[in-house]
């Protein structure tokens, strides 16, 4: 993803087009409080540095600022967005 990402915002840049991904980590949704268990989502938690899962409208602020003009000389980029878990 990190390489697609990249690529394509190097392809499509000159077209005023602005590439990036996001790579979240364990967000409560409904998703997972129907397929994790509770344990599970607990560890995962528990092992990131902030000790939470994150927030739908956390996730949310970021894209909202990626698709703004605020973020108009970023592209090409893989935002972690797990509460300090893991880095791409």
């Amino acid at each position: 993803m990190t390489t697609f990402t990249r690529a394509m915002s190097k392809e499509l840049g000159p077209k005023g087009i602005r590439v990036n991904a996001l790579c979240p980590g364990l967000i409560a949704t409904k998703f997972h409080d129907d397929f994790t268990k509770d344990e599970i989502r607990k560890m995962v938690a528990g092992n990131t540095p902030l000790r939470r899962e994150g927030r739908a409208d956390e996730v949310a602020d970021l894209v909202v600022y990626l698709a703004s003009d605020q973020s108009s000389f970023i592209t090409g980029t893989n935002y972690d967005i797990n509460g300090g878990l893991a880095f791409s």
